[in-house]
């Protein structure tokens, strides 16, 4: 976040993100190095259609998604997420440490803008009961293959879902 307040100072970013707010995220610059820097979150398709998750078993075979995977894989750190019940009752799901959840996401140019869309997977403990999809979580040591490494980002694609065992809290 730090790189990112130097880079743009004046601007303010929202506690909670919503679909085409801007988000930080993680990505390789043309010099091969990880840094950070803002984008909209969501791909837009028209003025009227915003695609802004997509989902990790169907990444790789989708047009709009294909090129993304190979030159923009990116990570969106966040401190939890929301989902949404069929009653629309809204949960926060964090870490119960102090610590950052990291999305896998892609990216893509859109002429001066940056639009960034996160990965889902099928829900899996306390989470499942609340929604059948969520955000597809890295754990610290997948994040440099996830950006480095485009043959260890597809293996991390064919897992059924990251590890979250324990990890989460709904609030």
């Amino acid at each position: 976040m730090a790189e990112i307040r130097r880079k743009a100072p004046e601007k303010t970013l929202s506690e909670i993100a919503y679909p085409s707010a801007e988000i930080p995220y993680l990505f390789v610059s043309d010099g091969g190095k990880t840094t950070a820097s803002l984008g909209r979150w969501g791909f837009r398709l028209s003025m009227d259609k915003l695609v802004y998750n997509a989902r990790q078993e169907t990444v790789l075979s989708k047009g709009m998604f294909q090129g993304c995977f190979a030159q923009g894989r990116c990570i969106v750190p966040a401190h939890g997420f929301f989902e949404w019940d069929t009653e629309h009752r809204q949960f926060l799901f964090s870490p119960r440490a102090q610590t950052l959840l990291y999305f896998a996401a892609l990216y893509r140019q859109q002429g001066e803008k940056t639009e960034i869309i996160i990965l889902t997977t099928h829900s899996k403990g306390e989470i499942a009961a609340v929604h059948h999809r969520m955000p597809l979580i890295l754990e610290e040591n997948q994040l440099r293959p996830w950006l480095y490494d485009t043959q260890a980002a597809k293996e991390l694609l064919s897992q059924v879902s990251f590890p979250l065992q324990g990890k989460l809290t709904e609030e």
